[in-house]
């Protein structure tokens, strides 16, 4: 496989959700389902491969044979030649791997009434150790208030103090909390969430991919593509917490459906 070829396939087709051609070929199997071949060759499976989806037409055959070595090599499918068809399955490990690296859908979110804040202040002299943190806190779903201030609608406090003692971060990292009656300025909670996690442009994709889903203008994998990127930018805030007209819901519901069709 070459750099170029992986490069097409995760920024044209993924935009470097799933961080490689591997896993992006894996998850678009996934989504079609398990017989995909015209033929009981590679070259069968490969030319479904093609015609699925314009994002993927400049994925060359050898590479796309690659690849499928890979999975088989890693256990992720098992391949079956059928008189007509290449049956390929995905395996338990496959979908695990999958699952490891897609944002999934929190249907129950547990909230205790608290926005957590998080501030700290950590030795310039340890830059990358500050840097770190930052990274992390996004990765967890905080959201920048102001320069080391952050909030949370979770409680941070045990995997962040395992977070540090973990990356040996010294300095010091203040987590308090406001119960959902408070305000912080001159805004209430839900005002601040929204301004803080740009809740309004993320409603704008979640009603764009809701609209493409509806006119059919892409291919399962295009709609599926746009769909995790959007969830992977959502906090997925306690719902009390989200603000009126929320399509997230709905958008889930959309994708759902899609899938099983």
């Amino acid at each position: 496989m070459t750099n170029s070829d992986a490069r097409i396939l995760v920024n044209l087709a993924t935009e470097g959700l799933v961080r490689s051609a591997v896993n992006g070929v894996l998850w678009w199997m996934y989504l079609v389902g398990a017989s995909i071949g015209k033929s009981p060759t590679s070259a069968g499976a490969y030319r479904m491969f093609r015609e699925a989806d314009k994002a993927l037409e400049e994925f060359h055959y050898e590479t796309f044979k690659q690849v499928l070595v890979t999975l088989r090599k890693q256990k992720f499918i098992v391949q079956k030649q059928k008189k007509t068809l290449l049956d390929i399955e995905i395996t338990e490990a496959g979908k695990k791997r999958l699952g490891s690296l897609l944002p999934s859908y929190q249907k129950k979110r547990q909230w205790d009434g608290y926005i957590y804040l998080i501030s700290y202040d950590i030795p310039e002299k340890t830059r990358n150790s500050r840097d770190l943190l930052r990274e992390y806190l996004r990765r967890i779903g905080c959201g920048l208030l102001q320069e080391s201030v952050w909030l949370t609608s979770y409680n941070p406090q045990g995997i962040l103090d395992e977070f540090m003692q973990d990356h040996h971060i010294t300095g010091t990292v203040l987590v308090s909390k406001l119960d959902k009656e408070g305000t912080l300025g001159d805004r209430n909670f839900i005002n601040l969430l929204v301004r803080v996690y740009k809740l309004d442009a993320l409603n704008r994709r979640y009603q764009e991919f809701i609209d493409e889903a509806v006119k059919k203008r892409r291919t399962l994998f295009q709609l599926a593509v746009m769909y995790k990127l959007i969830l992977r930018d959502d906090p997925q805030l306690p719902f009390s917490l989200l603000p009126n007209g929320w399509l997230g819901e709905k958008a889930h519901e959309m994708y759902q459906s899609i899938v099983r069709i």
